[in-house]
Order: structure tokens, then C-alpha cells, then sequence
């Protein structure tokens, strides 16, 4: 056992120290938000040495802990392993499943770690552009109950970390307990293979802390701290970056034990889920510029919050145009002469809008007034510095069709999924050319216009004009007359007898409304077929009508063989007689059988209305 504890002491110095230099090696890097889809499997050890080392059940609680602070764009899954594999969680299952399987983990059997990283590399998906990681808690050992299954968890564990090098995958390991029990120093080369890190529960903090570590500094997941307290309990005014937010969560993490967690807020969902040693207040689109969080400790200990802030946004550009005289230099005879030459430039106004609230501006605060930026136009890297809500920036377009606009999200320490790049069509105005006096062509072109305007609505008139020959009483002696009928309008109805048909069957009578219809030509087959009146094309469609003066109707003959009757006088053919109301039209048909009346009638106020 000494020399175990030896072995134990020198490989944690080397470890030690090569954390050290991977914590160096990031001092310098980037610390903005990390844009793309990640993944991360949390794997724990559920052997029942973990009773050991995890009386308190504080390994649960360090990953209920990071599950409920990843951003929207991180998927988490879950593996536990002792003998077997005790429970799984596919990634982007969902908190509320993961929360339960958490809860009903107990720490009892072997400890099949080779299985568990296995399993753990085997639930990654196989999109591209994805960040994965594996966050594994253990205490360090493989036990299985003979030498053999041992051996073959060992090399399983030593290939699922190959599968997790190659396909790109870190794992990050969290040694519970300050003193391991035989350690077998194989399970942490995972780390080491894979470009991740090891943490000592002690050596490199609580739980809480070494978790902290984890999202924030290796996955690059975004946080502001808003606040820091030594207290056994107090509140925390927490001030949003700016309204329009799509998902807040304020997260308060304790070494020592947090109760009693609540808020003053207003959003359309919200909700705290609680731990052992912290609380997260997950919000969205909260409704308020400011949150007020309560909280209590049972002992002296010390407080930290911090607060992930999302948007959903889009790039606005706004674009006015402007000439600039610019000097140009021209060589003539060994002598330098100036020229004047005008240069077109484009001022841009550059903001974002949030797209699933009241599109403001989501850089009009103060919190953002100063904040550097880094934009690329057309592929060229820009910085700029946001004042009144806006970043301006100008440049020459001589030449330029269009700009690309594209913010890097990096440059905010809030998560922006940013609809982009946005494209500009560019259209400056151009110089004004001096064009010869066309008024007085345009004034003949419009004489000419009128005139032929003129001459075609006299056209459309005459030709929308129908005139009929309509025939004078008898008594009266007069020729027949020239009758307009555009001017006169339908009125009454008929009613339509089919008197005698050539097989002998019933036809029942049929009213035909005539007020109300365009005024215009209608033939009888045209009436018939309305009413469903089926004869057979034996001169019906020769039998025309018109609207005419005082309520009447014209009706005129142009068939072969029909005989119509007005009363008792026959129609001569290709002549118009008035006919008014309640009196009666007899047609015998070409076919020498078939014999209708039309009886016309005038309306009901109430069928006028209908």
C-alpha cells in the first residue's frame, strides 16, 4: 500500500503540473461565446466504493448542477455504470427525463468503468461541426469480480478512449474523494489521450467549483458574475444586459449547502430547480429589465452567482450615401499635376434586432454602449464600437455591388444565434445628367392622346349601343321606329307554361326573374336552359329579348318556322314588339308541336329584395 501511495503522490504531481500548463496555455484564448452545436455525456461511477467517497451524494448534484446551466445549443446525455450500466440518457433527452434517472441512482456493486466509457462514446451523434465532451466522475478504480472480467473492462476502457480521440471527443475527469482507493492511473489517461483535464476533488476545489471549471473555462460556455456573497443568506439584484431576451438563467452555486431559493420576476416560463449545493433560475423572455433573487445557507459559506444571457437576433444595416472630392496625381512633362475626382462612399448604421419579440434594438442600452465588436464586410474583418445602440462604420463603394454583413458572436460574453450574413443591394444616386427640354413633345403627345381617347369611347358607345326596329300599333299607321335599348333596364319576371311537347310529357311550370340582369340581348334557349327546360334547338335560340321603355320587354322573331303571338297578333319576323306587364307570348315551334306561353309579370316588392 506504501508503494501504491507513492506511485499515487508522483503521478498526481505530473498530473498536477500538467494541468497547470493546459490552464496557462488558455490564459491567453478567446473567452467568447462558443457558436457551435455541442454535445457532453456526463458518465458517472455508481460502484459502491462511491459510498466512500460521496456519503452526500454531492456527485449527483455537481451534474444536475452543469445539466441545468448549458445554453440552449448544448445537448447533455447521461451514462452510470457499477457492474453493468445502471442507467442511460440519450443526448437531448431532455432535463426533466434526465432529472429522474439522476434521482433514482444508487452507489452499489463493481465498478465496470470500460463499459460505462463505451457506452458513454457510443451516444455522441454523427452530425458535423459538433463539440463533444465527456464529464466523467469516479473514484477512480476498475473492480469486477474476477481478474479475467477485469482485465476485459480495462481493455474496453483502453479502446472507447481511442474511439473518443478519433472522433474528437475531450474527456474531462473529476477524481472524487481526497484519498482514491487503489488507483489505477489507466482510467485518467483518457484525459490526457483526448486533450482534456483531470480534477482533484480537493486539490482542485469542491464539486461545485471543479464543475464551475469545467463549463466555463473548458467548454467556453458563456457567464457573467453578478454577485459573490460570504453571508448565511441574503438577496441578489441581478440587471439584465438588455430587454428581449430569448432564455436568462441565473445560476448560484455554494460550497456548504443553499435552501429556500425564490425570485421576483416576470417572463412568459420560468421555474428554480434546486440541489444540494445549488439553484438555477431558468427564464424565458423575461418581461423585466432586473431580477431580484432570495436565498439562504445553513452556514457560513460562500455564495457565486452567475448569469447566461440568449438572443435570437438579426443583422439590421442601414445605408446613406455620400461624394467625397478626392486629389488624384497625374505625371505631364516630369510635373505632377493635381486632379479633382469624386469617390462614393456608404455610411453604415449596423445593430441587431430581436426577431421573436418587438424587433428593438438589442444593443440600445448602456450596458452595451462602448462594447468593441468584431464584423466582417465582404470577408474583411472590421472592429467597431457600439454608441447609441448602433456600430458606424464607412467605406468606399466604387466598384461594389453589394456588402456582406456578418457579426462575430464571440465578441459578447451573451449567447447570440444571430440570423446572418445579411446582404445589402447597393444603390447610390447617381449624378444628375442634364436632359434636353422634351415639354412641348410630351404636350402634343398628350393632344394626340386625348383625341384618340376621344374617338374610341365615341367607338365603345356606338358599338355597346344596340338599336332594334321596334313595330307601332296598328291603328297608329307609323313605320317602324329605331329603338336604343343600352339605356332601358330589365324589371318583372316570366312565367313559363310548356303547353304541348311532341312525346306528350309533363313539363311544370318555371319562373324566369328578369329584374335585377344585366341589360342586354338574351335569347329564349338561354331562359330555357336556366330553367332546365330541355326542347331540342327547334328555333328557340331565335327567339331574342330586350329591355324596354316603361317596364317592357322586346321581343323579336328571327326564327325560320316559329310562330309567335302577341295576344292574338303574329310577329312579323326580324321585328321588335314591346311587350308589358300581363300580357302573354304563344310560341309554336319549328318542330309544329312543341307550344309554349310566356306570361309577363311584374314583381313583389319582397321578391325585389330577395
Amino acid at each position: 500500500m506504501k508503494i501504491w501511495r507513492k506511485i499515487f503522490l508522483a503521478t498526481g504531481m505530473i498530473i498536477l503540473l500538467f494541468t497547470v500548463r493546459q490552464i496557462t496555455s488558455i490564459a491567453g484564448e478567446s473567452h467568447g461565446f462558443n457558436e457551435n452545436e455541442s454535445e457532453v455525456v456526463f458518465l458517472l461511477d455508481t460502484s459502491g466504493s462511491m459510498n466512500t467517497y460521496d456519503k452526500k451524494r454531492l456527485a449527483i448534484d455537481a451534474i444536475r448542477q452543469a445539466a441545468y446551466s448549458l445554453p440552449s445549443n448544448y445537448k447533455a446525455g447521461l451514462v452510470s455504470y457499477n457492474t453493468g450500466i445502471q442507467t442511460i440518457a440519450p443526448v437531448g433527452a431532455g432535463l426533466e427525463q434526465m432529472n429522474a434517472q439522476i434521482e433514482a441512482i444508487t452507489y452499489k456493486g463493481y465498478t465496470n468503468a470500460g463499459e460505462g466509457l463505451n457506452q458513454a462514446v457510443g451516444l455522441f451523434s454523427d452530425r458535423e461541426s459538433v463539440d463533444r465532451s465527456i464529464v466523467m466522475l469516479t473514484d477512480g478504480e476498475i473492480d469486477m469480480p474476477n481478474q479475467q472480467a477485469k482485465e476485459s473492462s480495462r481493455i474496453l476502457y483502453s479502446d472507447a478512449m481511442k474511439r473518443a480521440k478519433e472522433a474528437g471527443v475531450k474527456i474531462y475527469i473529476i477524481a472524487v474523494g481526497s484519498e482514491l482507493n487503489d488507483p489505477q492511473m489507466h482510467i485518467f489517461a483518457g484525459a490526457e489521450m483526448t486533450d482534456g483535464v483531470i480534477y482533484w476533488q480537493g486539490q482542485s476545489g469542491t464539486l461545485v467549483q471543479i464543475m464551475n471549471r469545467i463549463l466555463y473555462e473548458r467548454m467556453n460556455i458563456p457567464k457573467k458574475s453578478v454577485g459573490v456573497t460570504d453571508g448565511n443568506g441574503g438577496s441578489l439584484h441581478v440587471e439584465l444586459p438588455s430587454p428581449g431576451a430569448e432564455h436568462v438563467r441565473i445560476m448560484l452555486t455554494a460550497s456548504q449547502g443553499i435552501q429556500n431559493v425564490t425570485a421576483d420576476y416576470a417572463a412568459e416560463e420560468g421555474h428554480i430547480t434546486s440541489g444540494e449545493n445549488f439553484a438555477v433560475l431558468d427564464m424565458t423572455r423575461p418581461a423585466v429589465e432586473a431580477v431580484e433573487v432570495h436565498f439562504q445557507t445553513s452556514d457560513l459559506t460562500e455564495v457565486e452567482a452567475y448569469m447566461t444571457v440568449e438572443y435570437t437576433a438579426e443583422t439590421v444595416t442601414e445605408v446613406s450615401y455620400r461624394r467625397e472630392a478626392s486629389e488624384a496625381g497625374e505625371e505631364h512633362n516630369g510635373r505632377t499635376k493635381a486632379l479633382l475626382a469624386d469617390k462614393q462612399y456608404a455610411d453604415l448604421k449596423i445593430w441587431l434586432k430581436d426577431i421573436k419579440g418587438k424587433n428593438g434594438n438589442l444593443w440600445n442600452t448602456p450596458y452595451y454602449d462602448g462594447h468593441e465588436v468584431s464584423f466582417r464586410v465582404n470577408g474583411v474583418t472590421e472592429t467597431g464600437k457600439i454608441s447609441n445602440g448602433i456600430i458606424p462604420y464607412s467605406l468606399s463603394i466604387d466598384g461594389i455591388d453589394e456588402l456582406s454583413i456578418e457579426i462575430d458572436p464571440g465578441s459578447f460574453e451573451e449567447h447570440y444565434e444571430i440570423t446572418q450574413p445579411a446582404f445589402i443591394k447597393l444603390a447610390p444616386p447617381q449624378e444628375p445628367i442634364l436632359e434636353p427640354d422634351y415639354r412641348p413633345l410630351w404636350i402634343i403627345l398628350g393632344v394626340l392622346a386625348a383625341a384618340l381617347i376621344l374617338i374610341l369611347a365615341l367607338w365603345v358607345k356606338k358599338k355597346n349601343t344596340t338599336v332594334v326596329y321596334v313595330a307601332q300599333p296598328p291603328a297608329s299607321r307609323e313605320p317602324a321606329k329605331k329603338m336604343e335599348t343600352k339605356t332601358c333596364s330589365y324589371s318583372g319576371k316570366f312565367n313559363i307554361y310548356v303547353v304541348r311537347t311532341t312525346d306528350g310529357r309533363d313539363v311544370p311550370p318555371q319562373t324566369y326573374q328578369l329584374f335585377g340582369r344585366n341589360s342586354g340581348r338574351m335569347t329564349l334557349d338561354q331562359i330555357l336552359s336556366a330553367c332546365k327546360i330541355k326542347l331540342g334547338k327547334i328555333g328557340e335560340e331565335d327567339i331574342i329579348i330586350y329591355p324596354g321603355p316603361d317596364n317592357s320587354v322586346i321581343i323579336m322573331d328571327q326564327s325560320e318556322r316559329c310562330t309567335v303571338l302577341r295576344g292574338m297578333e303574329i310577329l312579323k319576323k326580324g321585328m321588335g314588339y314591346p311587350v308589358f306587364y300581363n300580357e302573354k307570348i304563344t310560341i309554336t315551334f319549328e318542330d309544329e308541336s312543341t307550344e309554349m306561353e310566356i306570361h309577363y309579370k311584374n314583381l313583389k316588392p319582397s321578391e325585389r329584395k330577395a
